[in-house]
Parts: C-alpha cells; sequence; structure tokens
C-alpha cells in the first residue's frame, strides 16, 4: 500500500525536472489524492442519505472525482502546467455547481438564507490552491487561476441572491460588504499571506541555488588544482626515472667488469634452470593427467545424463505409441480408430523432435561443424534478424548493437550463428507483456578475449534458484510460455567447443545479460 501510494505521489517525475517542480509536481499529486478521499467521503454520505439514489450534488462528486484521476494521468504524461490549473479551479468550480444546478430552473425553491456554510469554507479553503501549486514566477498560470477563484469568492453570494425566492427583495452595495466583508478579508488575508512566504521562500530557494553553483564552480577549481599538482608529480617521477635510469647504466658498467667472475655461476645456473626446466615439465604432464581425468569424469557424468535424458525422453513417445497400437487393435470403431491414429501421429512427431534435438547434441560432439572461417558479427546478425523479422515485426522487438570489435575474427560460423540465434530468440520468447521488448549487443576486445554480451529486458531468471540447472537439458524455468528447454544446453556445448565460457546475470521481472567470452 505504501508503495502504491508512492507511486501516485511520484507521477511524472523525473531526473530532468529542477528540484522545486519536483516538488511541484510531487504537492499537485498529494493534493489531488488528499481531495479524492475527501470527495469519496462525501460522495458516499451522499448516496447513503439518498438511499443510493444519485443526486446533483453526488453526480458532481463522482465527476470531480474522475478529473482528480485525470490530474495523476496527466502529471504521469508530463502535461503540468495544464494538471495544476485543473486542480487550482477544480474544487471551486465544483462547488459553484452544487450550489447553483439545482437552483437554475427553479430558484423558487430556495431562500438566500441559510447558505451553506461548509460549501463556502471548502471554496475559501481552496482559493489558496493557486499560490500552492504555482511559482511566484509563473504569473502566466498563476494571475488566470488565482483571477477565477477570486471572482468566484466575489460573486457567489450576489449570484446566490440571484438564483433564490428572495431575488425580488433589496440587495444593496451595505448589504454585500455585510455578508461578505469577514469572507473577502479571511480570503485576501490568506492570500497575501501566502505570496508573501512563497516569494519569501522562492528567494531563500534561489539564493540556495546560487551557493550550491558557487559550491559546484569551486570545487571544480579546485579538482583543475589537483590535476596540476597531478601533472607536476608526473614530471617528478619523470625526472626521478631518468635519475634512475642513469644508476643503472653506472651498474651495468660495474657489471661488466664483474662478468669473468660470473661466468661460472652462469654455468651453474644453467645446470639448475635445466633441472627446473624438467621439473616444470614434469608438473606439466602431471597436470595435464589431472585435467584428462577430470575431462573424463566430466564426459561420463554428461554421458549419464545424456543416456538419462534419452531413455526419459525416448520412453514417453514410445510407450505411446504402443498403448496407442494395443487400443486400435482392441476397437472396432472406425472414428475411434482415427482419433487413436492421430494421436499416433502425434506421438510420432514427438518421437521425431526428440531424435532431432539428440542429432544436434551429438554433431556437436562429433565436431561436425569444425571449419574455422573468417566470422564479421554484422553479418552474422544480419542474417539472424532477417531469419527472425517475422517475430520482431509481430512482437515490437527494438533490436540494437554496438559491435566496438568491428573487424572479421577466425572462428566456427556455425556455431557463433547458432550461439547467437538461440540467445535471440529466447530473448524475443521470454519477453515482458510489461514494456516494449529491447534486446541489445555487444562485443569487445580485451586481452585477446572477445567478449560478446546478449541483453534484454524480458521476465529474468531466478538464478538463486535455478543456477544450478541453467545450462541443463531439456531444463525449463517459464512454464507458461511454450518451449523444450535446449537452446542454453546448446548454447553451452558449442560455446565450450569454441574453448570459451558464459556468463549470466540475471533479476527476475526486469531482464537478463549473457556474456560469452571467446579467446580470438
Amino acid at each position: 500500500m505504501k508503495s502504491f501510494i508512492q507511486r501516485i505521489l511520484y507521477a511524472g517525475i523525473h531526473r530532468a525536472l529542477s528540484r522545486s517542480l519536483m516538488r511541484t509536481i510531487v504537492l499537485t499529486n498529494a493534493l489531488a489524492l488528499i481531495t479524492i478521499a475527501l470527495a469519496s467521503t462525501t460522495f458516499l454520505h451522499s448516496l447513503i442519505r439518498n438511499h443510493g439514489r444519485l443526486s446533483v450534488s453526488s453526480s458532481i462528486n463522482l465527476g470531480v472525482m474522475v478529473l482528480l484521476c485525470g490530474i495523476l494521468v496527466l502529471n504521469d504524461a508530463r502535461r503540468f502546467n495544464l494538471s495544476r490549473f485543473i486542480l487550482s479551479v477544480l474544487v471551486p468550480v465544483a462547488c459553484c455547481a452544487i450550489l447553483f444546478l439545482p437552483r437554475w430552473k427553479n430558484p423558487d425553491l430556495f431562500h438566500y438564507l441559510p447558505r451553506s456554510p461548509q460549501l463556502f469554507c471548502v471554496i475559501l479553503a481552496t482559493s489558496i490552491i493557486p499560490l500552492m501549486v504555482f511559482s511566484v514566477r509563473e504569473r502566466r498560470l498563476l494571475i488566470p487561476a488565482v483571477g477565477i477563484n477570486i471572482l468566484i469568492l466575489i460573486t457567489i453570494d450576489p449570484t446566490l441572491f440571484y438564483f433564490s425566492a428572495d431575488r425580488h427583495g433589496e440587495y444593496g452595495f451595505y448589504r454585500y460588504f455585510g455578508n461578505n466583508l469577514t469572507i473577502l478579508a479571511a480570503g485576501l488575508f490568506l492570500m497575501g499571506a501566502i505570496v508573501f512566504l512563497k516569494n519569501l521562500f522562492e528567494d531563500f530557494e534561489l539564493l540556495n541555488e546560487r551557493l550550491i553553483d558557487n559550491l559546484n564552480d569551486k570545487n571544480a577549481q579546485l579538482e583543475k588544482n589537483n590535476r596540476d599538482l597531478y601533472r607536476l608529480n608526473q614530471d617528478i617521477e619523470t625526472q626521478n626515472e631518468e635519475i634512475q635510469a642513469q644508476s643503472e647504466e653506472l651498474m651495468q658498467s660495474q657489471e661488466s667488469l664483474m662478468m669473468a667472475n660470473h661466468k661460472i655461476e652462469e654455468q651453474k645456473v644453467e645446470l639448475e634452470n635445466q633441472n627446473e626446466l624438467l621439473e616444470h615439465l614434469l608438473a606439466e604432464k602431471k597436470q595435464d593427467l589431472v585435467q584428462t581425468n577430470q575431462q573424463l569424469v566430466s564426459r561420463n557424468s554428461e554421458l549419464e545424463q545424456f543416456s538419462y535424458t534419452v531413455s526419459h525422453n525416448l520412453r514417453g513417445p514410445v510407450a505411446s505409441l504402443l498403448g496407442l497400437i494395443n487400443i486400435i487393435n482392441l476397437t472396432e470403431n472406425e472414428d475411434d480408430k482415427k482419433h487413436i491414429l492421430k494421436l499416433i501421429e502425434q506421438s510420432a512427431l514427438s518421437l521425431e523432435t526428440v531424435i532431432k534435438d539428440l542429432n544436434k547434441i551429438i554433431d556437436i560432439r562429433h565436431d561436425k561443424f569444425n571449419i574455422n572461417e573468417r566470422v564479421e558479427l554484422e553479418e552474422v546478425l544480419s542474417v539472424i534478424t532477417e531469419s527472425l523479422k517475422t517475430f520482431i515485426v509481430e512482437n515490437n522487438i527494438a533490436i540494437t548493437h554496438d559491435f566496438k570489435h568491428g573487424e572479421a575474427f577466425v572462428s566456427i560460423r556455425a556455431y557463433l550463428s547458432s550461439i547467437l540465434y538461440n540467445l535471440i530468440s529466447n530473448a524475443i520468447q521470454y519477453r515482458s507483456p510489461e514494456r516494449k521488448p529491447t534486446i541489445h549487443i555487444t562485443s569487445v576486445l580485451k586481452d585477446r578475449m572477445l567478449i560478446l554480451e546478449v541483453a534484454d529486458n524480458g521476465l529474468g531468471i531466478d538464478l538463486t534458484r535455478y543456477q544450478q540447472d541453467l545450462y541443463k537439458l531439456y531444463k525449463r524455468f517459464h512454464d507458461h510460455i511454450p518451449g523444450k528447454g535446449l537452446g542454453l544446453y546448446l548454447v553451452k556445448q558449442q560455446v565450450e567447443k569454441l574453448n570459451g565460457s558464459i556468463e549470466v546475470e540475471s533479476v527476475p521481472h526486469q531482464g537478463t545479460t549473457f556474456r560469452i567470452l571467446l579467446p580470438v
């Protein structure tokens, strides 16, 4: 509830606005929200009093609540001037409507006195809203809003007299001031006091902004002085390096005199180096054996998972086929046979899909696509977006890229194309319905490694829950969206075939970033 109210209060707020305008927008939203609450109370009271029937006042209250909600919508659409102007005049105009609409056709049914003190108090209280939501410098909007409120405050009493049964009596200058002097004086006093305080506050705020600007200028000057000091320190370090270089030259001249004495020691060091080299070679062989054993263990684990997956995924369609064949042998109804044949066809197609998926995995394991060639990322991405063009257009997908490593490099094109295709198609498939889908692809070369990133703003993955199963075969993380759970498994296998690695960052309901690191 608290976060919902905060979202309403901060509707329309963004960083480009000034601090004073942001405060005014929050105040406008707060006043609109408070007025909605008060109008809702009045509306419910009127419904209860009239036994559920809509009266003129309750209808106007309902319209006021709708317009107040429209103020929040206008602020969210950044139509701040229009929303503040409507808020400034809405309540007084609504009060006038509540007073005069019943009197319009039948003024003889109403007496001039007693008047409704509640509505007069509401009009008097809300006449200061323009001074609260507009700056003194916004005269183009402030003066009309204040003028409308003052005009309503001045003219409401004689208008009430005119639309009443007492209008045939005398209504003179002294009677007007006698009835309205207190209200007018209170209204002028409130407006004058608020104008004075607001002007004083805005002057202090302007002074404060100037002080902040001065502090920023001084900070900039201090940063410039620091940069100058840094340059001086670098010059001193350069001089120190030159002195050190001269010292090293003197030491080298001394070392040349000692070379004869060092030859025996060099031969000894050479023998030690040969021994260390032999030990290093033995350590490398040992490390290779350890890595080979680890690879065998990993392959055995993968083969166990693969065999389990094969048996599990083939068992279902085969069992279904056998069961349907038994049923078709037992039935004699032709319609039932046709229906069972359709089910057999579906099971066969399911079995064919599983076999095709397994063929893809076997192709990767056997290095079927192991031809190295020159690859350009822009060309690969263009082919992928053309093949996915129908899905991109139907779902209004925005795909952007920034290939800082623009030149071609040598790799296996089929694997790289499959990696990008699976990541982009996953980003399209698992898009968020709450916002426009965007996919951003970047590449950069760092330490002879190509870093390829595919980032989206889709549904995201709960890594704390699915981290261990992320790249396993037939694992899926969004059951409400159709899929086979094969894409990330293929991406992982192909990245490893390219001697690379894959990383992932994801936040549920915000998006996912896959980072591929490939040696160049």
